[in-house]
């Protein structure tokens, strides 16, 4: 088995390609091959495993001058989105996030779950004017009142 340095995988991903101009397996062991014969041929397979691992851990590309940017102006500003952040510093998404996960931080949404709808109002008024109606009919009763440590009471309508 051929153990590839760091530089020998970033040659592999940089002669896959990407987009529209990407090169078969088999084209990239070729490619592999001619550039380093000194080394033993790799296979489609380790060329695969490549690909994959550094696609999941990609290099880092931003420098401790970037990071620093985008810790102070998340720090500047707490609110700032990440997609904003990026934005602002002309560095991709993904990349604040990484900074963010480095910095033991992670992005959240603030997102109001008890607000008051149009209608609150109207289905209120009704659910009290059921209840009077109730009462006023006789078939409201009350079972158990308790006021301690627990308000706990039933209502049971018939």
């Amino acid at each position: 088995m051929v153990y590839l340095t760091e530089m020998h995988k970033i040659t592999i991903l940089q002669m896959i390609g990407y987009g529209d101009r990407t090169r078969t397996q088999a084209e990239v062991v070729r490619l592999f091959q001619e550039k380093y014969p000194e080394l033993l041929p790799i296979s489609q397979v380790s060329g695969t495993w490549t690909y994959r691992a550094l696609k999941k851990n990609p290099p880092n590309k931003l420098g401790d001058d970037q990071k620093l940017d985008a810790m102070l102006v998340l720090e500047e500003n707490p609110h700032t989105s990440s997609r904003q952040t990026a934005a602002a510093l002309n560095i991709s998404h993904s990349s604040i996030l990484r900074v963010l996960t480095e910095n033991q931080m992670q992005p959240y949404k603030l997102v109001p779950t008890n607000e008051l709808a149009e209608d609150d109002i109207d289905r209120r008024i009704l659910f009290c004017e059921q209840m009077m109606q109730m009462i006023d009919d006789n078939t409201l009763q009350i079972e158990t009142v308790s006021f301690s440590d627990e308000s706990t009471f039933t209502l049971h309508g018939h």
